[in-house]
């Protein structure tokens, strides 16, 4: 009859004990990739880091495998104590905590001096993560940094200006990052892919490119940063293609010779990501089209030439 009091006595000490010593991170959830740091006041020889798997179980000292994965480090700390006890009277406590936050991760892509995933349990400033990540490199735009956040099945982009939140000492109003979110750095204006957020610059340009939105806005503005038209631009026809609510490619004639020339600023429109501006050849429109759309690897639908190059 003592000996089963001692027992029971024992067993409810165990469980105040794991519960009066919950960590700070005692409510996060552990993932496959975590590696969890075991400690066992009583026993230290069992000490040791557990890597959970990815089906989520971990191997523990003497009393095997367990399941990790999707329970909180309180509740681990409760049954790994309990596991354990099991084996040796010994044990009353263990304390649980997370070494390396391996399942947590945000991906820093881009230019930055170090990109790659980074492991947070909470989230985290935007500024800060990109000083984690070593700071921006020296061609980085800092003025459209591109956060994609993972709502569960679902993305949210939003874009932020880092440069101007730095010199308005206004770092809070940058966006939290979190497990699960990218974060993609462009680079100034070159020839580094800015994909769908690029302005496509085609035809006769001296610099055909994909271009970032930085300082420049307008058409005008962004042909001068492609170099600027060649001798044989046809101005009068410069195309301005963009997607309608519909998801069509809708051409817009833009004769950029007369607001050179006459100052008509309808004639020099803004633009906006994802646009494509074409600066056409007098000659085949199409074929040079098709030509140049290849060699920058730029792919083109059937509709998107017919916009381009319909009269």
């Amino acid at each position: 009859m003592r000996r089963s009091i001692r027992i029971f006595l024992a067993a409810m000490l165990t469980w105040a004990t794991a519960v009066a010593a919950q960590p700070r991170d005692a409510q996060y959830v552990v993932g496959a990739g975590d590696v969890l740091q075991l400690n066992v006041p009583q026993v230290p020889s069992l000490d040791r880091q557990l890597t959970v798997r990815p089906d989520g179980m971990i191997v523990l000292p003497m009393a095997g495998e367990m399941r990790a994965g999707g329970q909180s480090i309180e509740q681990l700390q409760y049954q790994i104590a309990r596991r354990l006890s099991d084996f040796n009277r010994n044990v009353t406590s263990v304390s649980v905590s997370v070494a390396e936050f391996k399942s947590r991760s945000i991906y820093v892509l881009g230019r930055v001096v170090s990109p790659g995933k980074y492991a947070y349990a909470e989230p985290i400033g935007l500024f800060d993560l990109i000083r984690e990540a070593g700071g921006f490199a020296e061609d980085a735009l800092r003025t459209r940094i591109k956060v994609v956040h993972r709502e569960g099945d679902q993305e949210r982009v939003e874009y932020a200006n880092v440069e101007a939140a730095l010199n308005n000492g206004n770092l809070d109003a940058l966006p939290k990052v979190r497990a699960g979110d990218t974060v993609l750095v462009s680079k100034r204006n070159g020839t580094w892919e800015v994909g769908a957020d690029g302005i496509q610059i085609i035809g006769e340009v001296r610099s055909p490119s994909i271009y970032a939105l930085e300082d420049v806005n307008d058409v005008v503005g962004m042909m001068l940063l492609a170099g600027g038209p060649t001798a044989e631009a046809k101005l009068d026809d410069v195309r301005l293609v963009r997607m309608d609510a519909n998801g069509k490619s809708v051409s817009h004639e833009v004769d950029v010779s007369k607001y050179l020339t006459q100052g008509i600023a309808a004639q020099n429109p803004e633009v906006q990501p994802g646009d494509t501006i074409y600066v056409p050849r007098k000659g085949n429109v199409g074929r040079i089209l098709r030509n140049v759309s290849i060699s920058l690897g730029i792919v083109l639908s059937s509709y998107a030439i017919y916009e381009l190059t319909k009269n």
